[in-house]
């Protein structure tokens, strides 16, 4: 977690990464080595992060979740992870008796969800522009005026 003195800084840092279309490098001493793009993309999510007030963890991708940290990553309870997985839903082994699901399974769900869920956004949208509910002012009844 950043301290207060740390966020001014931190929101300049995540400014000047989101300027972005230049190279970006680090120096140190004599030596200075190009950031690559990836690596450009990641600091700039952290800095948006921590300059909000917020704590940052690092993950590999690789890594196995047990199902107690994949229902807290997905949001849900640990009965519905269960029913997700048995559904074939989100990947995973069974190595022992307790299940193990690999990060990357969890995210991908999780990307999947989150696009259906856009979508559905966007098809309720569109009817209600359709309808002429949507961006207007709902009518006041001449009862509710007075």
């Amino acid at each position: 977690m950043p301290g207060d003195g740390e966020r001014p800084s931190l929101a300049e840092l995540a400014s000047l990464l989101h300027e972005g279309s230049g190279e970006l490098a680090v120096r140190r001493g004599g030596s200075q080595v190009e950031v690559p793009v990836s690596v450009r993309d990641v600091l700039t999510r952290i800095a948006d992060v921590l300059a909000s007030g917020r704590g940052v963890a690092i993950v590999p991708v690789d890594r196995e979740l047990t199902t107690t940290e994949a229902a807290g990553l997905l949001g849900v309870s640990r009965p519905t992870l269960i029913k997700l997985l048995e559904a074939g839903e989100i990947g995973y082994s069974r190595p022992n008796s307790s299940r193990r699901i690999p990060l990357d399974q969890v995210l991908a769900y999780r990307d999947r969800r989150a696009q259906v869920r856009r979508a559905i956004l966007d098809e309720l949208t569109a009817d209600a522009v359709e309808m002429g509910m949507y961006g207007q002012p709902a009518p006041v009844e001449a009862d509710d005026a007075a």
